[in-house]
């Protein structure tokens, strides 16, 4: 261990979930209204003002009816469920889920929240569960269920997906406890906006577990998922775009890493996993523009709030990223583990490029510091 006060020096963190997102909203909502009819006059102060949105969502599928036209009255739980609360998943947020079943035993191995289910399930994927290897066969797209066996294969598979990131327009609020609290904290140009996240499924590949080397490549015929949520970037100076290209450094191999670095120390500033927080990993054959920015999204949909915390502390995590990245000791240009490549990598972490992170780390912080507090080193308004 290279920083061990990093990890036994710091405060507890703070758990926090984003009570707004409206997929965590309707489903409390649902329960509440169970309990006691909903007064949207009186319960807002309670529930906040996404309250009427969530509500008229939970009217639209059938859950929640109201006594009188118009979003004023009582709203009464109607829905399909005896007890809206046992359909609630205390470990995912969403409320579509793909089971997976043992069609040898019929049994229900476990269920996949629908945003990450295509990683995992899909017709020819080999699915673990407990150490042992299933063979998924048919996947029912109807009814959101995987059909699978127990298989012993001398392969794995690995789907290749390619995601776009779309920030759009609006700030994401800033929680009052994060508004309060880390006063002393890097202050940073960095943004915290609503954005979109569209996964397409290219194809998967078979490798072979002896020797890792690629067996054959298998296309995919799977609908596309999108889904809202937030993301905190910042900007990556065109000044620093110009130095990398004059070194013949890769450019968008340097954002990739530079991301990567951020994603893995992101879990000893604040309480979540790698899991949680995604980026865009850009691809060598990769034709669309992205903008020069390194960015993190929140990987559940609605958001539960992480890209505020990370607003709050892009300027520790260039730092740290950098601290990261020129302290390995690996002279590979695609970097190891243990600085810029990142096993949750949609690229497998393909176009990598360790010394061009340096530099745009290095860029980013300087720029930074120049834009929050000038040349004199005054704050800037």
């Amino acid at each position: 261990m290279n920083f061990p006060q990093k990890l036994f020096g710091k405060p507890v963190e703070h758990c926090q979930v984003n009570s707004q997102n409206q997929k965590v909203l309707g489903q409390h909502l649902a329960c509440a209204a169970f309990e006691k009819p909903l007064c949207p006059e009186h319960d807002e102060r309670y529930f906040g003002s996404g309250m009427n949105s969530a509500m008229v969502t939970l009217n639209d599928k059938g859950c929640l009816m109201s006594n009188q036209a118009g979003h004023s009255g009582v709203w009464n739980y109607v829905g399909p469920d005896k007890s809206p609360s046992r359909t609630v998943s205390i470990r995912a947020i969403e409320h579509d889920r793909y089971k997976v079943i043992d069609k040898q035993v019929y049994g229900v191995l476990e269920e996949i929240e629908e945003s990450k289910a295509f990683f995992q399930v899909y017709e020819g994927a080999v699915y673990m569960h407990q150490g042992c290897s299933y063979l998924v066969e048919r996947l029912d797209h109807s009814s959101r269920t995987a059909y699978c066996r127990v298989a012993d294969l001398k392969y794995y598979t690995k789907i290749r997906d390619h995601t776009e990131i779309s920030v759009l327009e609006g700030d994401v609020a800033l929680p009052p406890m994060c508004t309060s609290s880390k006063t002393g904290m890097v202050r940073t140009t960095a943004q915290a906006n609503n954005c979109k996240v569209m996964t397409e499924w290219v194809c998967f590949d078979r490798i072979w577990k002896s020797n890792n080397m690629f067996s054959d490549s298998i296309k995919l015929d799977l609908p596309s998922y999108s889904f809202d949520t937030q993301a905190s970037w910042v900007s990556v100076p065109k000044s620093v775009r110009a130095a990398i290209e004059q070194r013949k450094l890769g450019f968008q191999g340097g954002v990739h890493a530079a991301s990567h670095a951020l994603l893995s120390i992101v879990p000893l500033h604040m309480m979540c996993s790698t899991a949680d927080l995604g980026t865009q990993c850009a691809e060598p054959q990769q034709t669309s523009k992205t903008p020069d920015r390194i960015l993190l999204y929140d990987k559940h949909p609605g958001g539960i709030g992480l890209a505020s915390q990370v607003k709050l502390l892009f300027g520790e995590l260039l730092v740290a990223a950098l601290q990261l990245i020129s302290t390995c000791g690996c002279t590979n240009l695609d970097g190891c583990p243990n600085c810029i490549q990142s096993f949750a990598c949609g690229g497998y972490n393909k176009n990598l490029d360790k010394a061009a992170a340096v530099l745009i780390l290095k860029g980013v912080i300087e720029n930074e510091r120049l834009s929050v507090y000038g040349k004199d080193g005054s704050q800037q308004s």
